[in-house]
């Protein structure tokens, strides 16, 4: 009886003990990611939708090309991906216990004609010491966002499975470079969707202008940072 009092005691001050050493601190990432979505047939969610806009928009290009005397050209579902390069910021919280730590983010991307405002939840994160001011970290996890294009009616969202390795210098400097797992994406105007189901207007509008998505696996991304 005595003994397992004092084996359940001992538990309870290494518990505390291990609370005692957390550490809790933000940090601020700046990055750069390139965005290359491929859409098919086959893209999870929007891959009907894709076909639809590929089809209605290549039926009144056959009509449009003998009436303006020139070929209209028609397109296919790579037409419709998303290729961009994003600046993205990333305030987020830190919470480490000895080799292990959680991550919270907050990341917002830019580019020319896109935007995206979402969360990043990193679960999976080891540090180590590589030198003496110097520790080396290994994360994974994914980030889920909102996706705004240019132009009113779009309804988007990006979500992401990302790995990524990264050093912490003197406890404040952050030099990190991430490996997309996958990601998927896009944004559907339904107006647009409506206006080409229904017969294009002329002249033709842009298929992308009515669903722009897509899927990749693969891709680097690279940030500097600050931990405080």
């Amino acid at each position: 009886m005595l003994r397992t009092a004092l084996v359940a005691l001992a538990v309870v001050a290494c518990m505390r003990a291990e609370s005692a050493q957390a550490e809790t601190r933000g940090t601020l990432r700046l990055g750069v990611q390139q965005l290359a979505l491929q859409a098919s047939s086959d893209t999870p969610i929007v891959g009907e939708r894709v076909v639809q806009v590929v089809d209605d928009y290549n039926a009144a290009a056959a009509t449009v090309g003998p009436a303006d005397g020139a070929g209209t050209a028609r397109i296919d579902a790579s037409d419709l991906g998303i290729t961009e390069r994003l600046l993205v910021v990333a305030p987020g919280l830190e919470i480490s216990a000895g080799h292990y730590f959680f991550r919270v983010e907050a990341p917002i991307g830019h580019a020319d004609g896109l935007t995206t405002v979402g969360i990043g939840i990193y679960p999976l994160n080891a540090q180590f010491a590589v030198g003496r001011r110097v520790a080396m970290y290994l994360s994974g996890g994914g980030t889920a966002s909102w996706l705004d294009r240019d132009g009113a009616g779009d309804i988007g969202g990006l979500v992401s499975l990302r790995a990524a390795a990264g050093l912490r210098i003197a406890q404040r400097l952050i030099v990190e470079g991430g490996y997309g797992v996958f990601t998927l994406g896009g944004s559907v105007n339904r107006d647009r969707l409506a206006d080409m189901a229904g017969g294009q207007p002329m002249p033709l509008a842009r298929p992308d202008e009515a669903i722009a998505a897509g899927e990749a696996r693969g891709g680097f991304d690279v940030a500097v940072g600050v931990a405080f």
